[in-house]
């Protein structure tokens, strides 16, 4: 399928990629984790982490786009339909990450949450009380729905990339992988 010599891609997309999967995960067990938290200040700062790493998600994501579009490496397009498919996925899971992360701070203002009990997102809009939080539960809903969804493709991209090092041995894995002298 590939060349014995993969193409590698660079430095900083590596780097951007393992910290987006990073920062999903984290943030997908972090949401899991916030109603664990016994209502009050403790609860406040677990949200808080929350939206502040999906800030900093989205921060990269945009990073990532500009990097790809502006300096990143690109490996040549394969014509294969398993590649289409692949190319497809990967825009889905674009289109996932920021989709998700709109809701979640589309959510926030709805809310109108405290960060860390030091500064109040306005809340949007004059909803009475029930219906804000009707509002924020259906956000919450789709929000969850978008996060679910991004874990199992993600977790399918992660098979893929198994089965094309350890079935095809086919050096696709090596593109992503760091360097071992990093």
């Amino acid at each position: 399928m590939a060349s014995a010599t993969p193409q590698r891609y660079d430095r900083r997309t590596i780097a951007l990629h393992w910290l987006t999967a990073a920062l999903v995960v984290f943030l997908w067990i972090g949401a899991h984790a916030i109603d664990t938290f016994p209502k009050g200040p403790l609860r406040v700062d677990a949200r808080s982490v929350h939206i502040i790493t999906g800030v900093g998600l989205l921060t990269i994501l945009a990073w990532r786009i500009a990097w790809r579009r502006n300096g990143g490496t690109i490996i040549p397009r394969d014509t294969t339909r398993l590649d289409q498919i692949a190319r497809m996925i990967h825009l889905l899971l674009y289109g996932l990450l920021i989709a998700t992360i709109a809701l979640g701070l589309l959510n926030a203002w709805v809310r109108g949450d405290s960060l860390f009990g030091l500064f109040k997102i306005p809340a949007l809009g004059s909803y009475d009380p029930a219906a804000r939080h009707a509002l924020s539960e259906r956000i919450t809903g789709w929000h969850e729905l978008g996060a679910n969804a991004i874990l199992v493709l993600a977790g399918g991209h992660a098979v893929m990339a198994l089965v094309h090092h350890f079935g095809w041995h086919d050096g696709v894995l090596q593109r992503m992988l760091p360097d071992r002298g990093l």
